[in-house]
């Protein structure tokens, strides 16, 4: 994940790996709040999208793969803490991967829901 400059100015981290996907957690930091005060959706997107990129890509062992498809349902605001993201890997196809993701904050609240479709591109 180091590799994409933007997700590390956003403080995404890994924070576990599983069987089935990994973890991944996001600090709420002023500049990444709406001007309502609450984490920005395009944060909890991006979240969302690297969670499971990140799973997926590892599962591929590094080959190249790019979203082509991106869901996000936004549940509840957020404003202080972290927010969590668990990736879940659905399907892993030759050319698609589909990953499920639930972002919750630090009280275990359900977020957002996500999911993401990957295309598995040629080396």
């Amino acid at each position: 994940m180091e590799r994409i400059s933007f997700n590390s100015h956003l403080g995404l981290r890994v924070t576990r790996i599983y069987r089935d996907g990994i973890g991944m957690e996001c600090r709420i930091e002023p500049h990444k709040r709406n001007v309502l005060g609450t984490l920005h959706g395009g944060v909890t997107a991006t979240l969302v999208d690297a969670a499971a990129g990140v799973a997926i890509i590892g599962r591929l062992g590094g080959r190249p793969a790019t979203t082509v498809e991106l869901k996000v349902n936004y549940l509840r605001p957020v404003s202080e803490g972290k927010v969590h993201a668990r990736a879940r890997i659905v399907k892993m196809g030759r050319t698609l991967c589909f990953a499920t993701v639930e972002v919750k904050d630090d009280h275990g609240r359900l977020v957002a829901s996500g999911s993401a479709t990957y295309m598995v591109l040629e080396n």
